[in-house]
């Protein structure tokens, strides 16, 4: 029998989610308007939005992270996803008001991995990236997700009208019922 003794002296992570995807490197993503809600594909992930508010908050997480993890990936190359995590498969269904994202860096000198993290936590998702170019997918999946949501639902001004500071309302917005086969 073997015991795991700790090496260090950090604490380990606090993770408080449904569903965590570790992402390295570009990656295939995909998000649609189907059934009146959006469907968001990625490495791992099928994640579903049914309310406006989780796309918006997303949105500017992923928007407003730019320059943290261009900073944290500067002198990085390409990250690491340990295993089993790419084969897992989770699915994930954001149809209510969540709670402000919160976005985190971890320097590879006290990242799990040993590898630089930024990783943004909305919901019951935790997305991980380990450097520039899984940032970048991420950042154009929310996007794309987002200009899907701001067509999908009236109290979403769109990237240009936040960009010019216009702010979305929520108190009106109501998520789709769907049936079996669509939810």
């Amino acid at each position: 029998m073997h015991l795991y003794l700790a090496t260090t002296d950090d604490p380990p992570l606090t993770v408080r989610t449904d569903l965590a995807v570790h992402l390295a490197g570009r990656h295939e993503t995909h998000a649609v308007l189907l059934a009146r809600t959006i469907l968001m594909t990625m490495p791992s992930a099928r994640i579903r939005l049914a309310h406006p508010q989780p796309a918006y908050e997303a949105y500017a997480a992923w928007s407003g992270a730019a320059d943290q993890a261009a900073e944290l990936f500067a002198r990085a190359r390409s990250g690491v996803v340990p295993e089993p995590e790419g084969q897992i498969s989770g699915h994930l269904r954001l149809d209510a008001p969540v709670r402000p994202p919160i976005v985190e860096t971890l320097p590879a000198k006290i990242s799990p991995t040993r590898a630089p993290q930024l990783r943004v936590s909305i919901g019951g998702l935790l997305t991980i990236v380990t450097d520039m170019d899984a940032f970048a997918s991420q950042l154009t999946l929310w996007t794309t997700a987002y200009r899907h949501a701001a067509r999908r639902w009236d109290n979403l001004p769109d990237i240009e009208e936040l960009a010019a500071g216009k702010v979305p309302t929520f108190e009106d917005a109501e998520a789709p019922v769907l049936t079996g086969a669509a939810a």
